[in-house]
């Protein structure tokens, strides 16, 4: 009875064992999580990461909260999230599975019944139940440097993650630069084509009291075509850019977003920093850090896999014919096994996965040279490019008013029939691709700034680096 006892006990305690490691696993979560169902703690946590607060400086309250939205409902990123997540999850198993010991236990249960040539059959009933440990001895660091691999290679992922934010985050206020650009793209067609008919009406009334040729009037209605279809064009743009924007939020792509406010007023570049700041600063720079790391451990690993191994094997059980006498631990058979192996002949397997590893990390630091030359490339190239930008935007300006009273003029010439048609289709014309280039530079200087902001890794704020951050010696 005593026995059986004890048998009752391990059997609840196996139970209890396998309840308990089902209690741990995660639920079973949504494909996606829509902006607005990812929690107030966790939209607090992405709205204060460094792929958001640089959107405050760009003084956009609208372009700061549909940036926000991104970042909490793009799939995008949501996919990346969730592949650093399971690499984080493979990196906490790689330490305890390759550091600590295993420990199992397990009972079994056979019957088996033979004919006798009779109507009895002779019948046989064994069980046995076991308990097995074993352990590799880290002799050499092999194990070591797969969990440490491991672990580099989560970290990396972890920047990839910040990668991406830093990226939507950048993707989705340009889209908003974009849609702002439409937009006025849209109006300035529309006041085009109006401008055109009015031209088309004095034409008509000029032709008919005999003034103007067939000339004049039939070149009127072409230019009035040809405004309609800039307007459609426009029109086609707009909607392109709205469904872009909707897009990258994780909305529904039906073209019926429209922003609100007007680009923002820029305030002089922000120092970008030394560097070797940069470098510290920008996660995909980060991430090819840790990659670099990676191979480093894996070259110990595949090296020290050709060294010996040290193992330690426990087991204890019993066998028998009945539930009491596999619980019987007076008769319990144990052993304890230390086993020493040594890799001789493996048809080169082993030296070649060491010199693989070697080239691997000869790539991984070529990789983080480039990404870090690429870094420095995008903070230069957006430093020149607002300094271009802001020139075109100054002369833009210029052109725009100037034709703006050029057009203005023309038109009252023509009235009194001083200029020709001919002229005023060309103040018109000039006018719009003054304006067009207006908007166009405007809108491409602000969304070189958000590159600017993107290129530094999001840590520049208008008064350049960090404040908090410690200084590289």
């Amino acid at each position: 009875m005593k026995n059986g006892v004890r048998l009752l006990v391990g059997v609840g305690l196996m139970t209890l064992a396998g309840s308990c490691a089902g209690r741990n696993l995660p639920p079973e979560p949504d494909s996606y999580v829509a902006a607005d169902a990812i929690g107030a703690e966790r939209a607090a946590e992405l709205a204060t990461s460094p792929a958001a607060t640089w959107l405050d400086d760009l003084n956009s309250a609208e372009m700061s909260s549909l940036a926000r939205e991104a970042l909490a409902g793009s799939p995008d990123l949501q996919i990346v999230e969730a592949r650093y997540r399971a690499a984080r999850w493979r990196a906490r198993g790689s330490f305890g599975g390759n550091l600590l010991p295993s420990l199992g236990i397990g009972a079994d249960g056979a019957r088996t019944e033979e004919p006798t040539g009779t109507e009895e059959r002779i019948r046989t009933e064994f069980m046995t139940s076991s308990v097995v440990a074993s352990w590799e001895i880290d002799l050499w660091g092999r194990l070591t440097a797969r969990a440490l691999a491991s672990d580099s290679s989560a970290d990396a992922a972890r920047q990839d993650l910040n990668d991406a934010r830093l990226s939507v985050a950048g993707q989705s206020s340009r889209a908003w630069v974009d849609l702002i650009e439409a937009q006025q793209l849209l109006a300035l067609a529309q006041e085009d084509l109006q401008t055109r008919e009015r031209a088309l009406d004095l034409t008509q009334r000029r032709y008919d009291a005999g003034i103007a040729t067939s000339l004049a009037l039939r070149t009127a209605r072409s230019q009035v075509a040809s405004a309609r279809a800039g307007q459609a064009q426009a029109q086609d743009s707009l909607l392109i850019s709205s469904r872009r924007l909707q897009e990258i939020m994780g909305r529904y792509p039906d073209g019926s977003l429209r922003a609100d406010g007007e680009l923002p007023q820029l305030a002089p570049l922000a120092a970008a920093g030394a560097p070797a700041d940069l470098l510290e600063r920008r996660p995909d720079v980060l991430a090819s850090e840790h990659r670099l790391n990676a191979a480093g451990f894996r070259i110990h690993e595949a090296r020290a896999a050709m060294l010996p191994r040290l193992t330690l094997r426990a087991s204890a059980g019993n066998s028998g014919q009945s539930l009491n006498e596999i619980d019987d631990s007076v008769n319990m058979v144990s052993n304890l096994v230390a086993g020493l192996t040594m890799p001789i002949f493996n048809g080169g397997a082993l030296i070649s996965e060491s010199r693989a590893s070697v080239a691997d990390r000869r790539a991984a630091a070529a990789e983080y040279v480039r990404t870090s030359i690429a870094a420095w490339r995008e903070v230069e190239g957006t430093i020149s490019a607002d300094q271009s930008l802001e020139v075109r935007e100054e002369q833009f300006t210029i052109a725009a008013n100037e034709a703006r009273e050029a057009q203005a003029l023309a038109e009252r010439e023509y009235a009194r029939g001083v200029a020709t048609l001919f002229e005023l289709i060309d103040a018109y014309t000039r006018r719009i691709d003054a304006e067009r280039g207006l908007i166009t530079a405007r809108s491409a200087r602000v969304s070189n700034r958000i590159a600017y902001h993107v290129a530094l890794g999001g840590g520049a704020r208008t008064g350049g680096i960090d404040e908090d951050r410690e200084p590289t010696p």
